[in-house]
């Protein structure tokens, strides 16, 4: 999980609901799929640079809805994904387009040798989007260019209040957070503040005033 201390991560922002918790999940993909071209020697019409997430998030933080929003930016039917707690993978394909979508969770593994009897590293590659719930756990096993999301639950707000921190690691994931962060950004009441300041500030003083749909702040 990031430190709240650090401040090179580059995103941050508020998810009121669980349906803005899909809807951000949907910018994030949407944006791997219409901003990503392939990578330099990569051919074939279509093929894009895959991005992998490590995504963390206490139980019932929302992860499992967040990759709902996943699937729905890449045209995937949302009411097919499940958690993949039990199963520990889970693959859906996108019949529009022929991306793919994997959803894994390394909570129940016990030793990082379980991952290549799984097929981990075969799932990934150009046109793919690898979702790995507590990837933090096997994290030298991870790619250096991902994407790492957290979910946090903070206490004494809403119950279906959520604070969301993204960082890049690499030249890929951290061009992917950024379109991201664009996209968000250009919600009409989204409130951008400087990453450096506290992202968990004291509660509003003035409940009643009117409030934006998802807060958010960006950062370099």
């Amino acid at each position: 999980m990031l430190n709240q201390k650090e401040i090179d991560f580059r995103l941050c922002f508020r998810s009121q609901a669980p349906e803005d918790t899909r809807e951000v999940g949907e910018f994030l993909s949407r944006g791997w799929v219409e901003g990503r071209g392939p990578r330099a020697g990569e051919s074939g019409s279509g093929a894009r640079a895959g991005l992998v997430i490590s995504l963390c998030g206490e139980l019932g933080a929302g992860k499992t809805v967040f990759v709902k929003g996943l699937a729905r930016g890449m045209g995937v039917d949302e009411e097919l994904v499940s958690s993949p707690t039990f199963v520990l993978a889970n693959q859906y394909l996108s019949p529009g387009n022929g991306l793919v979508l994997h959803h894994v969770d390394f909570y129940r593994l016990e030793a990082a040798g379980e991952l290549e009897s799984m097929g981990f590293f075969d799932m990934m590659g150009p046109g793919t989007l690898l979702v790995v719930e507590w990837g933090s756990k096997f994290l030298e096993e991870m790619p250096e260019d991902r994407l790492e999301v957290t979910i946090d639950v903070e206490p004494g707000r809403g119950p279906e209040e959520r604070i969301f921190r993204a960082r890049g690691t690499g030249p890929e994931s951290r061009g992917v957070a950024e379109e991201w962060g664009r996209r968000l950004s250009a919600v009409p009441g989204r409130t951008l503040l400087d990453a450096n300041l506290d992202a968990n500030p004291a509660p509003d003083p003035n409940p009643d005033a009117d409030s934006s749909p998802g807060e958010g702040l960006i950062g370099k």
